[in-house]
């Protein structure tokens, strides 16, 4: 995962095969997955996303409670909670 911070907004970019591990770990699997094995990139700001792409693509119908999960849990482990945008990637889904 790579993730450039501005301080008040950030771009995330998850990779293909960190989807399908964090889809597919033990204990905690999505079994249905429809972001596993693609690529992901999200932008935030403090009022939430402001854009994102999946494989490169804008337009994706994707389930909103599976890319929520994935974003806060990759997200999770680099902001710290006193971020401005921690709140709206990971804080309410925690």
């Amino acid at each position: 995962m790579r993730l450039t911070d501005d301080g008040t907004a950030f771009t995330v970019w998850i990779s293909a095969s960190e989807t399908y591990s964090w889809a597919h770990r033990s204990g905690s699997a999505w079994p249905c997955s429809q972001l596993s094995g693609h690529r992901v990139r999200a932008t935030f700001d403090t009022n939430g996303l402001l854009d994102y792409a999946v494989d490169g693509r804008d337009c994706y119908d994707l389930d909103c409670s599976e890319f929520n999960a994935l974003i806060a849990d990759h997200v999770g482990e680099r902001l710290t909670p006193d971020h401005p945008c921690y709140f709206v990637t990971v804080g309410q889904f925690r």
